[in-house]
């Protein structure tokens, strides 16, 4: 400690009687008081550089987290972050003891959050390399992961650890928490994808890859193939509990969504790799021919997913082969482009002629006027024929006459019904005629269609063969 001096002249104190001091040169004298102060001056001064320890301490502490003593090893990264707030490595390593400090009673895990956020901002304008900020941030995603899985364990172990109880007495309090403890692991899970899920680097796949994984088992956790527990306290009867079909509608497209993922990266994984997702709401009672129902309704999905999944990879395939024949493709397309333009107005031609050829079409008459005067004549011949019918034995002579007429009718329908096929056929004729013109003019460009439609087609069919 520095020596105590003189306030006035600079002199030095020397202690007498009672505690006061006196001024070796100018005489001046200090009380007990003004002397406690002084000292107090003096060693809030006082620095003590322990820069020549961080290194040590440091080593310490990822010495203690390694043995499994996050205590010990979060003072001794405290200790660092005293002499260098900075040091990102310390707030990460502190924020990490401190999780795994954690207890049912007294989760941690928001520091180790806290601890990633900071050293993220430190890392970030440091200056580090770009590869270097990649492992570093894999480093934190991976760190949290295995905490939080860790805490989900302990939840489960201790519900384990008790299982006669819940399922005996508080069966809704387990499922409850079964629920709850699931959806937030794969929250915490999704939250730590975000920090490493857009990089390209292998680590960077692979552990996110691995996390898919996590979630896909979650999933299955969540939507298991029932509990069973005891209905009621005095347990009257076993039921299955569970989350009914339409809850777990939302978690089922995740799962396949994900398996898919998984599945790009891994072409051979299969769902039966994790624990069978249970897609139907929970039954009355459990029975062993459930687990075969669910067994059977993921290999129909499999099979969809991987013919999918092959259609994903011949598209792939074919996409980075006209990538690589470039010019290829580029004059395809540019004969495709021709041909829809002439296909436009070959059909823009063709719809004209058809217009024409509906035009010629109505000349077929509806009716011609022989036609009306022939219905007239079988309506009288139709009245001449009853009232013969209702003639007697005796009126011969009438029956006579009306026979002549009825007869002369006869002849009349009869010419003119030759006369009324001959008419239509004379327009039907004509008309098929002109229809048949226009056919001949309508030809050459529906051949000349059809050709560039099948040249179209041989080019989507090359475009997109499966290389």
């Amino acid at each position: 400690m520095a020596a105590l001096v003189c306030d006035l002249c600079g002199g030095k104190l020397v202690m007498g009687a009672g505690g006061i001091a006196v001024c070796d040169s100018c005489g001046m004298e200090y009380s007990t008081e003004r002397m406690r102060e002084k000292v107090q001056m003096i060693k809030g001064s006082v620095q003590i550089d322990n820069s020549n320890m961080v290194d040590t301490w440091m080593r310490l502490a990822m010495s203690a987290a390694q043995a499994g003593n996050q205590k010990e090893a979060y003072d001794y990264y405290a200790k660092v972050i005293e002499v260098e707030p900075q040091n990102w490595r310390a707030i990460f390593g502190k924020g990490k003891a401190a999780a795994w400090q954690s207890t049912l009673a007294n989760s941690r895990t928001s520091e180790l959050y806290q601890a990633v956020k900071k050293a993220i901002e430190i890392i970030d304008n440091s200056g580090m390399s770009e590869e270097e900020v990649i492992l570093r941030k894999n480093e934190f995603a991976v760190a949290i992961y295995n905490v939080n899985n860790a805490f989900l364990d302990l939840r489960q172990s201790n519900f384990d650890k008790h299982e006669e109880r819940y399922y005996d007495l508080h069966w809704d309090e387990w499922w409850e928490s079964h629920y709850v403890q699931g959806t937030e692991n794969i929250e915490q899970t999704e939250d730590v994808m975000t920090l490493i899920k857009d990089f390209s680097d292998d680590t960077s796949k692979r552990n996110v890859l691995e996390m898919k994984k996590h979630i896909c088992e979650v999933l299955c956790y969540i939507c298991s193939c029932s509990s069973t527990c005891w209905d009621s306290y005095d347990k009257e009867y076993l039921k299955c509990y569970g989350l009914t079909e339409s809850s777990k509608e939302p978690f089922i497209k995740k799962y396949i969504g994900l398996v898919e993922e998984i599945q790009e990266a891994e072409p051979d994984f299969q769902i039966s790799n994790f624990c069978l997702l249970d897609p139907w709401s929970p039954p009355n009672e459990w029975s062993s021919g459930r687990y075969d129902e669910v067994v059977e309704y993921w290999q129909k999905r499999e099979d969809e997913l991987r013919l999918a999944r092959e259609k994903r990879q011949a598209q792939k395939r074919t996409e980075k082969y006209w990538q690589e024949h470039a010019e290829e493709k580029k004059q395809y397309d540019a004969r495709t482009v021709a041909i829809n333009a002439e296909i436009t107005d070959l059909k823009g031609k063709i719809d004209q002629y058809d217009s024409k050829i509906s035009e010629i079409r109505k000349d077929f008459p509806e009716q011609l006027p022989d036609e009306r005067k022939l219905i007239e004549l079988k309506q009288n011949l139709s009245e001449l024929t009853n009232q013969k019918t209702k003639l007697g034995i005796f009126a011969g002579k009438q029956k006579k006459q009306l026979q002549e007429q009825i007869d002369s009718l006869q002849r009349q329908i009869h010419e003119m019904e030759k006369s009324i096929m001959h008419q239509k056929e004379t327009i039907q004729n004509d008309v098929f005629a002109r229809m048949d013109a226009v056919e001949n003019e309508r030809k050459p460009y529906c051949e000349r269609l059809s050709e560039l439609e099948n040249e179209r087609k041989s080019i989507i069919e090359e475009l997109n063969k499966d290389r």
